[in-house]
């Protein structure tokens, strides 16, 4: 009953702070479409893609581990570990732009100089550095301060998007560089809280090539960095290959789409996903019955409560677009039209997606992203071949979604259930 409460608890905390972050944000979107167009919003959503994709790698997967470390000195070494990694690495790739003039913003977002760039690393290791700040406090279920960052996100993000969008030399890139102090702020905030806390005294010398860290986790960045990088590229390919394949305007419109139902489906699946992982990590062990039965609650839950407001809101989606955002934005509910049943897929699988690490099945794991991070490309490559509309590729995207989150699904089910079988045999014998 208290694990039961418990986990009420920690849920609450995190879906409420989540959804008050999704409500600034939701709350300012009006204002942005009329300050910024289409175009911009799609070098903005081409920005944020890259930054998502080079965030989850620079610790190099270590701060999966952070929740299984044995004890808190060494979760918290981990840590740092994970820091000084995205710290380093986010140095070199600053330092080949100034020498080589090598950019990544420059390939998909269009111009870059040398602030545009600042901000770009600034936006990525911060990104990785509140990540894995974010499971230190998921091991020592402090939510509370996972919570207050993504306020303090939202509201700094918001403010200096609004702010800068009257600068005539600062609003082509005010979305982006208000997305940088967004992830400052919370990283600060995350940084601080970790900072404080007592269990944390004597890891701040530790090394990058920390020898028991390496050998213990090396599963880590060995596999579970590459399949981790797959998932992010085929999650942010569609931005990314809209965007190359046929025009700005149209992953800028996708990307509105995503910002107002995407993200929030990301955001209330990341809180769920949290807590699940918190528990699951605790029981799989001993008690792989609770994860069992926690898997199931959260999937058949979210699809129950969802599946209704989800065909209501497709069903309104042109008109309900352009009355909130403007003329010109009717094409996003459009594509929320096309992209419900995806959506709705996503949510459901998105909570308990780790579910694979937690079973010890990081292989299967890289072959599943793998698979799916081809397919993606696949699509987006033979639909510009042969000449198909941007909503006939998404349509495709959406089935081609559909299919490989049912299969997650259905692998994170039988190996829970093999968990319980040898769990079984273990007593038995």
């Amino acid at each position: 009953m208290r694990r039961a409460t418990g986990f009420k608890k920690h849920l609450v905390t995190l879906v409420s702070g989540n959804i008050v972050a999704q409500v600034i944000t939701f709350a300012a979107s009006p204002l942005l479409t009329r300050m910024y167009t289409p175009e911009q919003f799609g070098e903005y959503a081409a920005f944020i893609s890259l930054v998502s994709i080079l965030a989850v790698v620079l610790g190099l997967s270590f701060e999966k581990c952070i929740p299984l470390a044995l004890n808190d000195k060494v979760a918290g070494q981990i840590t740092v570990l994970c820091l000084e990694l995205a710290g380093g690495i986010t140095v070199i790739l600053f330092t080949m732009y100034c020498l080589f003039g090598w950019s990544l913003v420059a390939t998909f977002v269009g111009g870059t100089s040398v602030w545009i760039e600042i901000g770009f690393c600034l936006s990525i290791f911060c990104a990785s550095a509140a990540q894995s700040l974010n499971f230190w406090h998921i091991r020592v279920q402090r939510f509370t301060s996972t919570s207050r960052a993504k306020i303090g996100q939202s509201v700094v993000n918001v403010v200096t998007q609004i702010g800068l969008s009257g600068m005539r030399n600062w609003s082509s890139v005010g979305l982006q560089f208000g997305d940088t102090a967004g992830r400052f702020a919370a990283a600060w905030m995350q940084f601080w809280s970790f900072a404080r806390h007592h269990r944390v005294r004597g890891v701040w010398r530790t090394k990058p090539w920390n020898r028991y860290i390496w050998q213990k986790f090396y599963r880590y960045p060995l596999y579970t960095s590459f399949s981790v990088l797959l998932n992010a590229v085929a999650l942010q390919m569609p931005v990314l290959l809209l965007g190359k394949f046929f025009s700005t305007a149209v992953s800028g419109n996708f990307m509105l789409t995503q910002k107002m139902v995407g993200i929030p489906i990301t955001i209330i699946a990341t809180a769920l996903a949290q807590v699940f992982y918190s528990e699951a990590s605790r029981h799989i062990r001993r008690e792989p019955n609770k994860v069992l039965f926690l898997y199931k609650k959260i999937t058949r839950t979210l699809f129950l409560v969802a599946v209704v407001p989800f065909a209501i809101v497709a069903f309104f989606g042109p008109t309900l677009f352009e009355w909130l955002f403007g003329a010109g934005w009717e094409t996003s509910g459009e594509y929320l039209q096309i992209l419900a049943v995806a959506f709705l897929a996503q949510l459901v699988v998105l909570p308990i997606s780790q579910v694979l690490y937690i079973t010890d099945n990081q292989l299967v794991q890289i072959g599943w992203d793998a698979c799916r991070f081809v397919s993606f490309f696949l699509v987006f490559w033979l639909a510009s071949a042969h000449g198909l509309s941007a909503k006939s590729t998404l349509l495709l995207y959406a089935i081609v979604a559909m299919a490989y989150y049912a299969a997650l699904y259905l692998l994170g089910l039988y190996f829970i259930k093999r968990k319980i079988t040898c769990r079984k045999e273990a007593i038995w014998t």
